[in-house]
């Protein structure tokens, strides 16, 4: 802004009269016309001194200074006078502040970034320090740990980048998003981790700034972020063979979690077949955590040699989850089918002991069934001759 006062003299000058002005801060203000000049014909007409006001672009507040009118002439009574002080104030339009300006505000588990920028509102004293730190590095994480504003650098906006990290948990909870902040401090030098995921930015006080005590008081600022929980939904991972042999080489049971459980949680997953007459697995319990839920554990399935000529037979085995809310409700299967080993429906007839005879001698021959029947078996006895001998049990 422009102050102006006015300058005249009190009689006519026997000789020119020159006044010089000069600002007592001209950090604050300067004179826009530096020297007046009287002249016998016009010493009787007010000269204006405009002042102008110089934006120094820090919050110091309104400050006091002066502008000297200092005088020379030939007129010998003009020049003993003393110099005069015009006291003026300029008023502060600078405001210490830092602009938070969130371009994005929501992440990802799948890696997808939110940003946000900070600048100073006006030019600081000392360096200002700003300590970056997210309060869940499980959800957030931020790229850069500190951002330093100078004297020569606090207008150009220092971009911070928050990237969603994927936490493998079934983060699930109304709209699966999870809330957290990201702290933005003002330190000026001293470390302090005071940088949330809201972006809070709370200034601090630091030896290094003591005369910047207005950007060290200021006050936090919060800006709410949130990380999209991806598709770590809460489920248990069951894969086998296709076919196990009744007689024949074990199979394996893979069993693994789709999502760690919170930490401290156990995760227990017990295994059974629905048909344990055609196969078994054993063990039939496994306990997951936080530190093994990716971890696979192996179950042993054997078909069950059952004697029966009952064909190849499919079966399931079963996974069912409990120990943590998120699991409770989680159940897996994975088919598998117990192949018959051949033990087809038929007897044998044994070979005759010896030739009978109408004197009476006897012969016998033995009858076995080749596979465990179902129900009782009858054979009807008989000969082609049966006038001619008799079977006897």
């Amino acid at each position: 802004g422009l102050a102006n006062f006015t300058v005249v003299l009190g009689s006519e000058p026997f000789a020119d009269v020159v006044f010089q002005l000069v600002s007592s801060d001209e950090a604050e203000a300067v004179v826009l016309v530096p020297t007046l000049t009287f002249t016998a014909g016009d010493w009787s007409v007010p000269q204006t001194v405009t002042v102008t006001g110089q934006d120094d672009f820090q919050d110091d507040g309104d400050v006091a200074y002066n502008v000297t009118v200092a005088v020379s002439s030939g007129d010998a009574k003009y020049s003993a006078l003393a110099s005069q002080k015009v006291n003026l104030v300029t008023e502060d339009n600078d405001v210490a502040r830092f602009i938070v300006h969130v371009a994005s505000n929501e992440t990802t588990e799948a890696g997808a970034t939110a940003a946000f920028t900070v600048v100073l509102g006006s030019e600081p004293f000392a360096d200002v320090v700003f300590d970056v730190s997210s309060s869940d590095e499980t959800e957030g994480a931020v790229d850069v740990s500190a951002l330093t504003f100078t004297a020569a650098d606090w207008s150009v906006p220092q971009t911070v980048t928050v990237t969603g990290q994927d936490d493998f948990q079934d983060d699930f909870q109304d709209d699966g998003d999870v809330a957290y902040n990201v702290t933005v401090a003002v330190s000026s030098g001293v470390d302090d981790d005071t940088v949330q995921y809201l972006v809070q930015v709370s200034p601090q006080v630091s030896p290094r700034n003591e005369q910047d005590t207005v950007y060290a008081s200021l006050p936090s600022q919060d800006v709410q972020l949130a990380c999209e929980d991806d598709a770590d939904a809460a489920g248990v991972v069951v894969s086998g063979p296709a076919n196990v042999t009744e007689g024949g080489a074990s199979g394996d049971i893979l069993v693994v979690l789709a999502s760690s459980p919170e930490a401290g949680t156990l995760v227990e997953v017990d295994l059974h077949a629905v048909d344990e007459s055609e196969v078994m697995v054993e063990p039939r319990r496994f306990v997951f955590d936080a530190t093994n839920w990716s971890v696979i554990q192996v179950a042993t399935i054997d078909a069950q040699n059952d004697a029966f000529d009952d064909g190849d037979v499919g079966t399931r085995v079963v996974a069912s989850a409990s120990g943590d809310s998120k699991y409770d409700v989680v159940v897996s299967e994975v088919a598998v089918t117990a192949v018959d080993d051949d033990d087809e429906s038929h007897f044998i007839v044994g070979p005759i002991s010896q030739n009978t005879s109408e004197a009476g001698a006897t012969g016998a021959f033995t009858v076995v069934l080749g596979s465990e029947p179902f129900a009782p078996r009858r054979r009807r006895r008989g000969s082609e001759r049966d006038g001619g001998c008799r079977l006897q049990r």
